[in-house]
């Protein structure tokens, strides 16, 4: 019995490692400007509309993803994404994809954050609809204003944002 439990122990934790461990990023990040007027834009847009980010996590839990700005203890602003687990108050519980480049002591993959804290939400609902994703939007028309080609998977993947 002790075997067992042991063997289910280890096979669930090796799906949770792979489940939130593995970058859930496909493809490279477009280089882009920081002070692009259209990144900014869209950085005010995920904050502003925080309340929709709750309401719908409330309908939607099991998807919900974040791009936290967080100082390291180098003090470097890095942008990490995580996965919601729960929002309590203020409050937000999450599982880091993304884990600090820069900071020296020691992190683990559950943090819990600020709602403040928050540069960008996308929530996915059960039809596949993607609500805010606000930076991807704007990285979108970056490339499109650009002159960048998407490959052909977020080509496709932008009908799915749905505005609020």
């Amino acid at each position: 019995m002790y075997w067992g439990l042991l063997i289910v122990a280890l096979l669930m934790g090796l799906w949770l490692h792979n489940r939130y461990s593995s970058s859930s990023e496909v493809f490279p990040p477009l280089e882009t400007d920081p002070d692009d007027p259209l990144l900014i834009e869209a950085i005010e847009l995920a904050k502003s509309s925080i309340d929709e980010f709750k309401a719908l996590f409330i309908r939607y839990p099991n998807d919900a993803f974040v791009k936290l700005g967080f100082e390291s203890d180098g003090g470097v602003v890095e942008h990490l994404g995580a996965h919601v687990e729960m929002i309590k108050g203020n409050e937000v519980n999450v599982f880091l994809v993304t884990p600090p480049i820069t900071h020296s002591g020691k992190m683990a993959h559950n943090f819990v954050c600020q709602l403040e804290d928050i540069e960008d939400w996308q929530i996915t609902d059960d039809r596949g609809n993607i609500y805010g994703g606000f930076i991807q939007r704007a990285m979108f028309s970056i490339a499109q204003r650009d002159g960048i080609s998407l490959p052909p998977e977020l080509h496709a993947m932008q009908h799915k944002y749905i505005d609020l």
